[in-house]
């Protein structure tokens, strides 16, 4: 159905939703502008679950069942359009296997994209809001060299999210952690576009406290090479604990420097261990997130994201970048556009 300029009436304000010329059912996923001001009449405006709306005071605008906005307080100043995080339709069941195992129901992951770098390599990236992923460093400097920059690197990299078989909207920007590539191995990517969300596209939510405690368990997706050492065509995933990070360190300082690839270790990492299975990660997995559910309000968070993934049931211990330690310039770097 179709509506011309309309208006929004909240707790005693409102806001006027200003229409394109071919205008449809206003929602988050089809954006429109707000400006303030009074009217006389309520007009209901139809939305998106996968969407919420934000004032900057104490307003939360949801979706109930009938697809309306409501805010139990409505805030002072206008709301703004924000995707809902971490709250899979379709969560991961226990003792799935990325390693010969079992494949990820569809919706499980909705954050974990598929990206392919030069020359066809396929990696991880994970999504954190409707124009921005987290990877590794490490993944987008694939088969280029140390020298090349990164606004050179970001016409080289294609995004698959869900179950798309076309890529998603092409990479804008790459912007390097400044710890790159010495302690902290993770880049941002910044699409040309948003993407439009739903059941199989949905970001997982930036950590607010501390997941990152030895035994705790989280859940890492991806399409690393499996136990025939060939790339999957689906997603998998496995359940894996952290562990103790003093026994990781001395492990690798113990490795022979002869190994093709060490990880990156320092303050701003864990570190990961196998399953009671021998489960684990490997080749083309890094940059998937290692995705923690909070018991407290049943959200999906990402603790940290894969760097090393050359373990492949051979070494002892993954490595991932801790996001909660890089959480500012994440921030940061996102709000800077």
């Amino acid at each position: 159905m179709s509506m011309g300029p309309a208006v929004l009436l909240i707790a005693g304000l409102a806001w006027t939703v200003l229409e394109t010329a071919t205008a449809t059912d206003w929602s988050c996923a089809k954006p429109a502008e707000i400006e303030h001001g009074y009217v006389e009449h309520l007009i209901k405006y139809r939305c998106d679950p996968y969407y919420q709306l934000r004032s900057s005071g104490d307003g939360t605008y949801k979706c109930d069942e009938d697809h309306e906005w409501v805010s139990p307080e409505a805030g002072k100043e206008v709301p703004v359009c924000e995707p809902v995080c971490g709250k899979p339709k379709n969560p991961p069941r226990q003792m799935q296997r990325i390693i010969g195992g079992l494949l990820a129901g569809k919706g499980s992951f909705p954050w974990q994209g598929r990206l392919v770098t030069r020359h066809n390599l396929t990696v991880g990236a994970t999504l954190i809001g409707d124009q921005w992923l987290l990877t590794t460093g490490r993944n987008v400097y694939l088969n280029h060299s140390e020298n090349t920059k990164p606004e050179e690197i970001a016409p080289t990299l294609q995004l698959f999210l869900g179950s798309q078989k076309e890529p998603a909207s092409g990479i804008e920007r790459v912007v390097l952690h400044p710890g790159y590539p010495e302690t902290v191995d993770l880049a941002l990517l910044k699409l040309k576009q948003k993407v439009l969300l739903g059941e199989e596209v949905m970001p997982i939510c930036l950590p607010q406290k501390d997941y990152v405690r030895p035994g705790r368990v989280g859940y890492v997706s991806g399409w690393g090479r499996g136990a025939t050492f060939a790339f999957p065509d689906m997603l998998k995933y496995v359940m894996l604990p952290v562990a103790e990070g003093e026994r990781c360190r001395e492990y690798y300082e113990a490795r022979n420097e002869s190994y093709w690839v060490q990880p990156i270790l320092s303050n701003d990492t864990f570190c990961v261990g196998m399953s009671e299975l021998r489960e684990d990660t490997c080749y083309g997995d890094a940059g998937g997130a290692f995705a923690v559910q909070d018991p407290d309000d049943n959200t999906w968070y990402v603790a940290g994201i894969l760097s090393y993934d050359k373990t492949c049931t051979v070494s002892k211990y993954g490595v991932y970048v801790d996001v909660q330690r890089v959480l500012a310039w994440v921030k940061e770097t996102v709000a800077a556009g």
